[in-house]
């Protein structure tokens, strides 16, 4: 049972923070995102219109700049929801609102603290039926300015248990419409460029497209696909052009 059939969307208001956290690690596993978010994307580090729409164009907003219409409704439509408040959060209105909405709608819940909750989230999301959505949530930067990185490392950790161990892992180069070279990870690299030359890969393709993909190394590890996407990243553009050659 991979992750990926398991958790069939990732749901997330945008916020800084965990949802942030969240939204990135959706990206970078090529999990199908969705949210709803206010009015005019706001968000506490994107105060202005369009906010996060600009780069995150997978959210939808809502037709209120109310960030509790955001929570209530993503409440709402999600399958079951994961809370991550890292120990010594301040108090958070928009993640108490959460977890009083997801009890009210009788959603399956899980608020997790850190990484030593891991073994408790992977026995609670296998609980969960295949092709689950989930909501993603806790406390934007300004309330803990850990909550990305714990986040984060909550969900790779949780990926890394509950990973397809049948899935190669892939270092890929794209050539930019600019002429410049762009180095990533995937376990699939004709969909990751699919995603790119949409606009909902990473920031640096998304003014730079279209883009193509025009080299791949295959890994049986992700480690250690991305300790050689670390690697090529520090190489030259002389070095990268001839590693393309070979």
């Amino acid at each position: 049972m991979g992750l990926l059939k398991k958790i069939v969307r990732i749901r997330t208001g945008g916020q800084s923070g965990v949802d942030r956290a969240a939204m990135d690690f959706a990206r970078e596993h090529e999990i199908p995102l969705c949210g709803w978010c206010p009015k005019n994307g706001w968000a506490e580090d994107y105060p202005d219109a369009p906010g996060l729409l600009a780069d995150y164009p997978e959210l939808t907003e809502t037709p209120s700049e109310d960030t509790e219409q955001r929570t209530k409704w993503n409440m709402r439509d999600s399958d079951a929801i994961l809370t991550i408040i890292p120990e010594g959060s301040k108090s958070s209105p928009g993640t108490e609102t959460g977890l009083a909405e997801g009890e009210a709608l009788g959603k399956p819940m899980y608020t997790a603290v850190g990484t030593d909750d891991i073994l408790d989230i992977v026995k609670w999301v296998k609980s969960l039926p295949d092709g689950t959505e989930l909501c993603i949530g806790g406390p934007r930067a300004s309330e803990c300015p850990e909550a990305y990185d714990v986040a984060k490392a909550i969900l790779e950790a949780l990926f890394e248990h509950i990973g397809s161990n049948d899935k190669k892992h892939y270092v890929y180069i794209l050539k930019c419409a600019d002429n410049t070279f762009y180095t990533g990870y995937t376990t699939d690299p004709e969909r990751r460029a699919k995603v790119h030359n949409s606009g909902k890969g990473a920031k640096y393709t998304r003014s730079r497209r279209p883009v193509e993909l025009i080299y791949t190394e295959e890994f049986d590890d992700k480690r250690e696909a991305q300790r050689r996407e670390y690697a090529i990243k520090q190489l030259t553009r002389a070095e990268k052009e001839k590693l393309i050659r070979c």
